[in-house]
């Protein structure tokens, strides 16, 4: 088994995230992409990636496999990839071997682990909202709203206009992204909506703005919220939350 990444920097960026979330996981290698599934501890929050065969410069999976990691491990040598080096990943006997590639080479060999794997459904939800905006305004809206508070409100009344609320005890912020911005790419609002979630969650895929443009936010009133995020064009991590409980 053996796949190329053609950018390294962006793959760390996804464990990076993942590595808010989880200490262990498993990458799955199958005939046409690349999967990774992990529910936090807490099973208030899911992230998953999916990277197809297409984004990969070279593709070699002729069967099923795994690649079993912890997260901080594999994290401290991606991060030093820099702009534009290529990520090879190759299963050899008993390790997994990361290979970055630029102007030099760094090779890098972890034991594969064995993880046990808990099986998780696919979410089968229906949202009221959908909002695709620039993935600064997110990032910072966050931040902003970690400065006042512990709870972060979205809210999406009318289809011109989407709200980041920072909620603290004393004090509250607002981040709105309105059309006229440019910052907001589109807005469905089937009914008006506002939900809540801890912001120690949702700070955690932050980092997913480095590598995406934009994000697609679909929630509900008082419902779980998914967001988006599109990697290298073809890939995708969704992150899915539970609402936060007043």
């Amino acid at each position: 088994m053996k796949v190329v990444l053609p950018e390294a920097k962006s793959f760390a960026s996804i464990i990076e995230a993942l590595s808010k979330i989880v200490d262990e996981a498993t990458l799955k290698f199958t005939s046409d992409k690349v999967i990774l599934k992990a529910l936090d501890p807490a099973k208030v929050s899911m992230f998953v990636m999916e990277l197809p065969s297409s984004l990969f410069t070279e593709y070699d999976v002729s069967e099923e496999d795994r690649i079993g990691f912890n997260t901080s491990v594999i994290l401290k040598f991606l991060k030093r990839a820099k702009k534009g080096e290529s990520l090879e990943i190759m299963i050899e006997d008993s390790y997994a071997k990361f290979t970055i590639a630029g102007t030099y080479t760094r090779i890098y060999k972890i034991l594969n682990l064995k993880i046990s794997e808990e099986e998780l459904p696919e979410p089968q939800l229906e949202f009221n909202a959908l909002a695709t905006i620039l993935s600064d305004p997110l990032k910072h809206g966050i931040k902003d709203a970690e400065t006042v508070g512990d709870t972060v409100e979205f809210i999406a009344e009318t289809e011109e206009e989407f709200i980041i609320k920072g909620k603290g005890e004393a004090s509250e912020t607002e981040t709105r992204i309105s059309r006229e911005s440019g910052a907001l790419v589109a807005l469905e609002v089937k009914e008006p909506s506002r939900s809540s979630y801890a912001i120690e969650y949702l700070k955690n895929i932050v980092a997913l703005t480095k590598v995406a443009d934009a994000v697609t936010i679909k929630f509900s009133s008082r419902m779980p919220v998914m967001l988006e995020f599109p990697i290298m064009g073809e890939g995708k991590v969704v992150y899915l939350l539970a609402p936060k409980v007043e």
